[in-house]
């Protein structure tokens, strides 16, 4: 009978095997232990001669380091000190109180340049790239009868309050990259514009052919709905926000609308970017174009070619009521829209008139970059958010904008008490992310083997506040270090921890990284480990977030999002322990195990098709993992994956083991000044060692095939959903392949990711 392991899983004799291999391998540890403490000290012997022929410190990793647990009392308390001081609201205030779209606010741009450097970042600049982008020039929409009169012209701007001063401001509603048009024609309602709500209507029949499609915000990124129906070849779209989506906190259930309570204006509208791909300028894929540099560009196929309007809810009523009682009516496919029954249509008798006018150009996209630079400037951890947006805006992204204005101020703090970390942190605000995370990706692209050999880790936050439930989704090598930092704070007005919070509301699960913000390019391009935080709402009994509408904005926030910014001030203090633990431990503060039980989780969860499962020529190439020759001795499909799940399971056994190696790594630094001369100089060498290993470990998942149709998306754990464009895919590469009924490519694919697993044994092996 198969044994199982403390994870529960079953261990064959294949597996069995190895764990015996390892306890022989443990026995013969004392005359490695020999040879590797004659290599030390011969190594040592040879660095410190080099270093005194320089008249240096013949061995400055055998200086007190303090011990990592005192070292952190001592800066943590010297942070959250500073950070008692809440001058988020002052930060946020600045920021929104002008038009800000990418490229075009030098002023914010200047500003944001002026507070790194006065708050001590060393060297803070502004690093541009160039990228092609679309203005709003003209829009138009109107209603039409069948004699083409027109019966209704909707104004499509929010209203002006007397109690929001930013919602003065004319911003006018479009959608970044949305084609140029003038189209005429029937109209249907296509609910989300998901590909699965597409292919509903068309199974029922529903000519689409040159018709607008309307579509409700969310399910998925509203370029992908824009796709599908360009695909269907339908003539423009229509996007508006139905309250069905706000859940409980709708006028029905007696909440006053902004800016009078929680639930939605009537005639907020959602702006943003309809491009195909969020991945960066879509004439320049994989690569960066600094100003003045001369370097080719090509036809941007992720950018529509059909007309895209935004529309609120109030003012989209009275076309869709036209609709009722014409064409079928889909179940689940109902909203909040008074006097609509959600027939799909089209009405014959009415068409709509869609007009959009944008220019489109080669734009400047400005970055501000700072530094506070470690004892080892060779790794650097990089932080992030973005200053562009479509509106004068509050929480997307300026929450975040102020959040880490304040974590810099704090670090200045820090570093004039005489700290410097031991590793480089430089943060960034980036440009351009609103359209299709351009700045972040460009810089990305452009620094690709740099930060591939730097960058230990990125932490991104973009919308930091909108409520008070803290919300993560990261590379699972973080989220030991994210759960138990929360264990550190305090959560606001109340008796429990920010952990006992996180574990209240959301069971202690971080999420998995899709796309939507600046942190795609450094994990699904580069194979950085990162996360994505912020304080988000329910829809419960919390206000309704204004998202990329005129009421995103420092009323609502200081009135509704965050009175007090207290949650902008607690993500202040947390990301400032993020940076300190990562960035001042001598052991990085990255831990596998975590990977290792995610990713069973992830292939448990693939559903494979029970036909292949049979499969006895099944064809593999490629990679030289898994040889064709190779396969054909597991005589079926189901033989192999049952030989890459067992290779999970020993991937989980050894780091689990290799964590609590580190571990000890960690107790002896704390115990620094109890051990010799030579336990110092093989700790030095253990550490090294073993910090290669965690700054690389993620790496190991690209593939530089990258995913079929988009070579861009190189992480063969995580990517960006092609249908959801949001939410993230696990174990991408296989899911395709499985949704596609492509048994070769899976069975490629699958040997690659043994072939991974491989690496990452050994890596693992102490």
């Amino acid at each position: 009978m198969d044994e199982k392991n403390d994870s529960g899983f079953d261990l064959d004799a294949d597996v069995e095997a190895q764990i015996q291999g390892r306890k022989a391998a443990a026995a013969r540890a004392p005359a490695a232990n020999a040879k590797s403490k004659l290599f030390l000290t011969a190594a040592a012997i040879g660095i410190a001669l080099w270093r005194l022929s320089r008249w240096e410190n013949p061995l400055p990793f055998l200086d007190n380091y303090g011990g990592s647990a005192t070292t952190y009392g001592w800066a943590s308390s010297v942070l959250l000190s500073s950070l008692e001081t809440n001058l988020a609201g002052e930060w946020l205030k600045d920021y929104s109180v002008d038009n800000q779209l990418a490229g075009t606010n030098l002023a914010m741009v200047n500003y944001t340049l002026a507070k790194f450097q006065e708050f001590g970042l060393e060297a803070a600049y502004i690093d541009q790239y160039t990228a092609y982008v679309s203005y709003p020039l003209d829009s138009s929409l109107s209603l039409l009868d069948n004699g083409s009169a027109v019966v209704y012209t909707p104004a499509l701007i929010e209203d002006q309050l007397d109690e929001d001063p930013n919602s003065s401001y004319h911003v006018p509603a479009f959608f970044g990259y949305a084609a140029s048009g003038n189209v005429t024609a029937e109209y249907v309602y296509c609910n989300y514009g998901t590909y699965e709500d597409f292919q509903a209507l068309l199974q029922l029949g529903v000519d689409l052919k040159g018709k607008i499609a309307i579509a409700r915000m969310g399910a998925i990124f509203r370029g992908l709905k824009v796709k599908f129906a360009q695909e269907l070849g339908m003539s423009g779209v229509l996007l508006y926000t139905d309250t069905g989506d706000d859940g409980e906190v709708v006028i029905e259930n007696g909440f006053k609308p902004y800016p009078h309570g929680f639930a939605r204006n009537p005639s907020s509208i959602q702006r943003g970017s309809v491009i195909f791909s969020t991945a960066g300028d879509p004439t320049t894929p994989g690569y960066a174009i600094k100003p003045g540099e001369k370097k080719p560009r090509v036809d941007p196929t992720s950018v529509p070619k059909i007309p895209v309007l935004p529309i609120s809810y109030r003012e989209v009523t009275p076309i869709l009521e036209k609709l009722s009682g014409h064409g079928p009516k889909i179940d689940g496919w109902d909203g909040r829209v008074k006097g609509y029954d959600y027939s799909v249509g089209p009405n014959a008798n009415y068409t709509l008139n869609l007009y959009n006018k944008q220019e489109f150009n080669i734009s400047i996209m400005n970055n501000i970059m700072g530094k506070i630079t470690g004892l080892d400037d060779s790794k650097f951890i990089l932080i992030g958010n973005h200053h562009d947006s479509w509106t004068p805006a509050a929480a997307d992204p300026h929450s975040g904008s102020a959040a880490l204005l304040e974590i810099i101020r704090a670090f200045g703090d820090l570093v004039k008490s005489g700290w410097q970390p031991k590793i480089s942190v430089v943060f960034a605000s980036w440009d351009g992310e609103e359209y299709g995370l351009l700045g972040s990706t460009e810089y990305a692209e452009y620094y690709q083997y740099e930060l591939k050999r730097k960058c230990v880790a990125y932490i991104n936050s973009d919308v930091a506040t909108i409520g008070s439930i803290l919300t993560m989704e990261a590379s699972p090598l973080l989220n030991d270090l994210l759960l138990e930092t929360t264990k550190e704070l305090q959560y606001p007005n109340s008796t429990i921890t920010l952990y006992d919070h996180f574990m209240d509301k959301k069971g202690g699960k971080i999420g998995t990284l899709g796309s939507g913000s600046d942190y795609t390019a450094f994990l699904e391009h580069l194979g950085i480990p990162s996360v994505d935080m912020g304080f988000s709402n329910n829809l419960k009994n919390s206000s309704v977030y204004q998202y990329h509408s005129l009421y995103d904005s420092y009323y609502w926030m200081s009135k509704f999002g965050d009175p007090g910014f207290v949650f902008h001030n607690l993500m202040a203090k947390y990301m400032s322990l993020l940076i300190l633990h990562l960035s001042d431990e001598p052991v990085l503060r990255l831990r596998t195990n975590n990977y290792a039980v995610e990713l069973q989780k992830y292939y448990h969860d693939l559903k494979v098709p029970s036909q292949w499962l049979n499969q006895t020529q099944v064809r593999h190439c490629g990679h030289t993992g898994e040889s064709f020759e190779a396969v054909k001795k597991h005589h079926s499909l189901e033989k192999l994956i049952k030989k890459v799940h067992k290779k999970m399971q020993v991937l989980d056994l050894k780091t689990g083991e290799y964590d609590d190696y580190l571990r000890e790594l960690v107790d002896l630094y704390d115990h620094w000044e109890s051990l010799t001369y030579w336990q110092r100089i093989k700790l030095h060498f253990k550490t090294k060692a073993a910090n290669s290993v965690l700054q690389y470990f993620e790496r190991h998942f690209l593939d530089h095939k990258g995913l079929n149709n988009r070579p861009w998306f190189k992480h063969v754990i995580y990517a960006s959903g092609r249908y959801t464009g949001y939410k993230g895919q696990e174990l991408p590469g296989l899911a395709e392949a499985i949704e596609d009924d492509n048994l070769d490519d899976f069975t490629e694919r699958l040997g690659k990711l043994s072939e991974i697993l491989d690496t990452l044994l050994r890596m693992c092996s102490l």
